[in-house]
């Protein structure tokens, strides 16, 4: 037996073999294709198709009750470059990142604290969003995590805890999600631990395992296991998700191809509904609202939606309306959800003047909020290496061609290996001068670190999160530090909780009706507040720590390659990390966060836009503070939760619309506004996951077709 062989009978040793399928494909559907197929009016208009779009949408229809149109700025991309995993798939970077169809071409404005750079802003534009795109890592937050959206409500927190908080929403997770455990072996061989109580719906989203782990993840696991105070929850998906443990990929094990909100959403058989209309590669320009009186609340009434094609300019009759009868859920994503906000006159003042927009609702918290994980990488030598291990893919032509065979045989060994191990610790456990910092934090005058337009009232509401979080990061139920292992030598160092907080904005050239689409301003202000700087800096000295560790030394006898020891300072590190992090994981949030109007909020716990009747988002952009985790499962769960908000409301208020004589086409997938791309244009996740929601944005159609080193640091506390 060849040297080869003998590594992947190690390493695979009675893998499950899985039945292989081809790539799901879409029924017959209701695809949109010219003005004249639209309704003049729906139940409900749901604005974006992404992650948390399309299972709103779903649920909306599957009654048969209402009337749903979907508008998504991105076409109906079925193709198997999508969903393909393992050897048949590449980084989306490699293939249409940023500028391609998948995704929208949109670059941040200058960074000021990250020397001046632009980044290129991760959000899908395809049907089915990020969750497309993304990299597959399905992990939720702990109950902090959630509980903190109440928490951040102040003095109106009881209000919001009757919606919101983990109770009320982990429900939704569980339905949201089909969980496949490991099987006995898996546990045996690399000791994953689940509770299935976390879970039990069965909706065809998919959540699984790899079959296959490195031996050197499991070495990595073994060192933290040597760790004093480190915990290894049995499953952290039921709230508990500080320590080290095993999280899912969104990956249907049948097949191992990327599970994903088209497929678990539309082609479920909502695509068969003839009361689902789907309307790819439009934008929705505005939010068409008419005065309200009599109602102390609400100053508007959402009444439909502008549409405008994709790509090009307006028709020459100008933007086509269709109606709403009962609600618009804007779920464009943390991107371009204040967009569609404020193109509709709803916003800061001062923002909305400058783009020459009429103010109709003042709400000045819409844009403002941004947070995401920020991330850098560090790299080392495994001069002992576990084998095999990564490396010798490519490097070992036998082994490389025997794990290939085996790929293609049954979606089987070192290639369905994935990223499903990490450790997600507390400031608290990983700095001693966690008390230091947050004393620094708590001593600022929050209004010196915000946006200089920031509203009084955005100011409040940090200063509430601030309170908030500061007792999150003393605490060790919610964790502040991701740092996953899949096998390799080189780490993402992700920080997962941020004080800074960035904008999204729209451009002074758009004035919500433009000749084409003009892409908001999107400003992460990376370490505009200090102590993010201070945690980045951190999280290296402890990483270098647990390097240094007995278990990593005797194992792996790990050599710095970067930074390297010639960065040896606090200094030194801080310079190191500023040239090099990342302001964004593809995990925007907070756009349009819950929360009282008076500290910024711009949805109530019911999720309507504060001052409108009839608009809501759902998306997650309504997250107040961000989860420490990847966030396509909270997008899907918050899409769970609003569509069952909505509904309750609509039974409330009345009956739905009848049926109309409408011509419906149905079309198939080929026949969409853009055809699929033929054969296996490859693409696959980025190895930080979630790429946010997906912004659909926008949206409509006109009377034509549509065109379609150094000394480590003190050891962390010892104490649980």
């Amino acid at each position: 037996m060849s040297s080869s062989s003998v590594k992947l009978a190690l390493a695979a040793l009675s893998l499950i073999q899985y039945v292989v399928a081809a790539p799901a494909r879409a029924d017959a559907a209701v695809v949109i294709k010219r003005q004249a197929e639209l309704r003049d009016e729906y139940d409900f208009i749901v604005a974006g198709a992404g992650t948390a779009g399309l299972t709103v949408a779903d649920r909306l229809s599957e009654s048969g009750e209402y009337k749903v149109l979907v508008v998504e700025y991105g076409y109906l991309d079925g193709s198997h470059s999508i969903t393909a995993t393992g050897p048949d798939a590449q980084q989306p970077g490699n293939v249409d990142y940023p500028s391609g169809t998948r995704m929208y071409n949109i670059t941040s404005q200058p960074l000021v604290n990250l020397h001046g750079r632009g980044n290129p802003v991760a959000c899908g534009s395809v049907v089915g969003g990020s969750s497309a795109v993304n990299g597959m890592f399905f992990d939720r937050g702990s109950a902090d995590d959630y509980d903190a959206w109440v928490r951040c409500a102040g003095d109106e927190a009881d209000s919001y805890a009757r919606e919101w908080g983990w109770d009320n929403i982990y429900p939704f997770f569980q339905k949201s999600v089909t969980f496949h455990p490991p099987d006995e072996r898996m546990q045996e061989e690399y000791g994953m631990t689940y509770d299935m109580a976390a879970y039990g719906g069965d909706t065809p989203i998919h959540s699984s395992y790899a079959p296959f782990q490195w031996p050197t993840t499991v070495g990595i696991w073994k060192a933290w296991e040597t760790i004093e105070g480190v915990e290894f929850p049995k499953e952290h998906a039921d709230g508990n998700a500080t320590g080290v443990f095993w999280c899912p990929n969104s990956i249907d094990p049948s097949d191992r191809t990327r599970s994903y909100s088209r497929r678990g959403h539309y082609n479920n058989g909502a695509n068969k509904r003839t009361n689902f209309h789907l309307l790819p590669g439009h934008r929705v320009t505005r939010v068409a609202l008419e005065e309200v009186e009599g109602d102390e609340n609400n100053s508007h009434r959402a009444t439909g939606i502008y549409i405008a094609p994709r790509d090009g300019p307006m028709w020459e009759s100008g933007p086509v309306f269709i109606k709403a009868k009962k609600e618009i859920v804007v779920s464009a994503g943390s991107v371009h959800t204040p967009q569609v906000l404020q193109r509709s006159g709803i916003g800061h003042k001062d923002v909305l003047e400058a783009a020459g927009v009429e103010v109709k609702v003042e709400l000045p918290g819409v844009g403002f909020n941004l947070q995401d994980h920020s991330h850098y990488s560090i790299s080392f030598n495994f001069t002992t290496n576990l084998s095999p291990n990564p490396n010798d893919l490519g490097t070992d032509a036998d082994f490389t061609a025997e794990a290939l065979e085996q790929w293609r045989e049954n979606k089987s060994g070192p290639h369905s290996a994935n990223v499903n191990a990490g450790a997600f610790l507390p400031l608290s456990f990983v700095s001693n001068r966690s008390a230091e910092i947050l004393e620094a934090w708590l001593a600022q005058d929050p209004a010196e670190f915000l946006p200089e337009n920031a509203h009084p009232t955005v100011i409040a509401g940090y200063e509430q999160q601030r309170r908030v979080q500061a007792e999150m990061f003393e605490s060790k139920k919610s964790a502040e530090l991701e740092w996953l292992f899949s096998g390799r030598s080189s780490f993402s160092i992700i920080t997962i909780k941020i004080t800074s907080r960035g904008t999204i904005l729209l451009s002074p050239e758009d004035d919500g009706d433009s000749q084409g689409h003009v892409e908001p301003l999107v400003d992460w202000r990376t370490w505009s507040n200090p102590i993010d700087g201070d945690m980045a800096t951190e999280f290296l000295k402890f990483a270098r720590w647990f390097m240094a560790s007995d278990a990593m030394q005797e194992t792996f006898a790990p050599v710095e390659i970067s930074p390297g020891p010639d960065v040896a300072t606090d200094e030194e590190i801080r310079a190191w990390i500023q040239t090099r992090i990342s302001p964004s994981n593809g995990h925007l949030i907070g756009t349009a966060a819950l929360g009282p109007k008076s500290l910024g909020g711009v949805v109530g716990p019911d999720l309507l836009v504060h001052g409108v009747q009839g608009l809501s988002v759902a998306d997650n952009s309504i997250m107040t503070t961000i989860v420490g985790a990847h966030t396509s499962s909270s997008a899907y769960a918050i899409g769970e939760k609003a569509a069952d908000t909505v509904l309750r409301r609509a039974k409330k208020n009345g009956d739905a619309t009848e049926e109309t004589p409408v011509e419906e086409t149905p079309v198939d997938d080929e026949d969409s506004c853009v055809p699929e791309p033929e054969g296996p244009v490859e693409e696959s996740p980025v190895e930080e996951e979630p790429v946010e929601e997906a912004p659909v944005e926008e949206a409509p159609v006109e009377e034509a077709p549509v065109e379609e080193g150094p000394e480590k640091p003190a050891p962390p506390p010892q104490e649980p």
